[in-house]
């Protein structure tokens, strides 16, 4: 008959091991979100944020929608505000500029 101390030892490695990989797992995804004035971000606004391509971290929001790096007054964007257009950009042809 085995020892029940060397099966439960080993028992107490696994759940350990287990705990300690959860654990890492929650705190990585922890960081996975966008913090607006130190709040975890409404799903609106998250989208708004992910549609721009901004990384996840802590933002600072005002209420007409002009947006900035927490620590950092100055104003990067507007979340309401629309994107320029490809031309606008500077991204299209003009018409028959192809051709010649």
């Amino acid at each position: 008959m085995k020892p029940m101390t060397s099966t439960r030892s080993k028992l107490v490695v696994w759940l350990v091991a287990a705990f300690g990989f959860v654990a890492t797992v929650s705190a990585a995804r922890a960081q996975d979100w966008y913090y607006i004035n130190r709040q975890p971000a409404s799903l609106s606004v998250a989208q708004a944020m992910a549609a721009r391509g901004l990384p996840y971290g802590y933002y600072w929001l005002q209420p007409n929608g002009n947006w900035g790096f927490e620590g950092n007054s100055d104003v990067v964007g507007n979340i309401y505000g629309r994107r320029p257009s490809l031309s606008e950009r500077g991204l299209l042809y003009s018409p028959g500029e192809l051709l010649r």
